[in-house]
């Protein structure tokens, strides 16, 4: 189906050719771009942003991936929207934790200017200056940022109002003590939902096709056990499950077993997630399945 191009005074459908292509297949050239040293990760990244929105097959997970990505360049406010593309394709608690986890991020982080107008409040309390209480009013107003509000309600800022002695600032307390209570521990949640987030963790993933338990597919379970035991740090145990993977009968002998066992050993070679197991036992296996 075409799509309309909106043209002063006309309405034009413009056609395009849908993408028909393996996922394993634009997996493999965007791991290749984004993860090889001598790879061009604009490219990377342009692949799976285009098969998210023009690829019949799995578009759902090369849009997850693409977010994995854009939270790699910390291009936060993309990677959701790829994230959300993804769910609206297709529900899953991975792709939901990912919306989520972003969402936080997000808010928790705040604009460029949060550093700009909390230090101007820290300046002013420590000159004693009374436009600390404007700054303050100001970060604490409705429609201020959260993170900024978050700041603006902390206890050693009420202590720099109390000191101005001011009329003002004390009607600022009970604001300050109501964003406390209403405002949610963002660190907490975030660390709570990274613990009970997918096996993954929001990395590179070439194997959820649709999201399934791993039970079943000794390719998913293999692969989540090299992930585990690199996240404990047990380099013995992450170089006997990518052996176990990368041993995998039906990983060998077609095109997709190619094209994922090559995604893994890139991913064990060049991602920081694995520098903590990397040996060089871990290192000869993973080169040998480029």
């Amino acid at each position: 189906m075409g799509i309309l191009l909106l043209v002063p005074g006309f309405m034009l459908p413009l056609c395009h050719q849908t993408v028909s292509e393996p996922y394993y297949l634009i997996l493999d050239r965007a791991v290749k771009e984004y993860f090889l040293p001598d790879g061009d990760k604009s490219e990377g990244l342009r692949l799976l942003k285009e098969a998210c929105y023009q690829n019949d097959d799995s578009p759902d997970l090369l849009c997850y991936n693409a977010g994995v990505l854009l939270l790699r360049e910390n291009r936060r406010e993309e990677a959701l929207e790829y994230f959300e593309k993804a769910q609206s394709l297709h529900d899953i608690p991975l792709y939901r934790t990912a919306v989520r986890t972003t969402e936080l991020q997000l808010q928790q982080g705040g604009s460029g200017n949060f550093r700009k107008k909390a230090d101007a409040i820290v300046l002013a309390c420590q000159r004693k200056d009374e436009q600390a209480i404007q700054l303050v009013e100001t970060a604490l107003a409705e429609d201020s940022e959260k993170r900024l509000q978050q700041f603006a309600s902390q206890p050693l800022i009420q202590d720099c109002l109390n000191s101005l002695d001011s009329e003002k600032g004390e009607e600022l307390e009970s604001r300050i003590m109501a964003i406390r209570n209403e405002m949610p521990d963002y660190e907490s949640e975030l660390r709570g939902i990274e613990l009970n987030q997918h096996p993954l963790n929001r990395l590179w993933n070439p194997f959820w096709k649709y999201g399934q338990n791993p039970g079943g597919f000794p390719a998913v379970e293999a692969w989540a056990a090299t992930l585990d035991a690199a996240r404990r740090g047990s380099a013995g145990a992450a170089e006997g499950a990518a052996r176990r993977f990368f041993s995998l009968p039906e990983l060998r002998g077609s095109d997709q077993g190619v094209a994922l066992r090559r995604a893994g050993a890139l991913l064990i070679l060049q991602d920081p997630f694995f520098d903590g197991v990397r040996s060089g036992g871990l290192k000869a296996l993973a080169q040998s399945n480029l």
